[in-house]
């Protein structure tokens, strides 16, 4: 995302409840610390086990895919 750590990171919480209250998806937000030295930008982080599906994972996918559209249209 393109906004300052904050903007993206409201937006990707949103994003996370938001899959949360409409799929049952449960999705973390990465934030950095001020000590963090790895230049990887503000994520969502996807815990995957061996007790996961390829259903769980495509509904995933299609839940985050569907929500951020959501959320981003939204924002810009």
């Amino acid at each position: 995302m393109a906004g300052s750590p904050t903007t993206d990171l409201d937006l990707l919480e949103t994003i996370a409840d938001k899959a949360l209250k409409e799929d049952s998806v449960f999705v973390v937000t990465s934030k950095k610390s001020n000590l963090d030295r790895c230049k990887l930008p503000i994520g969502i982080r996807l815990f995957v086990s061996a007790g996961h599906t390829e259903l769980d994972i495509s509904r995933l996918s299609s839940s985050l895919k569907r929500v951020s559209a959501s959320v981003l249209s939204d924002y810009f």
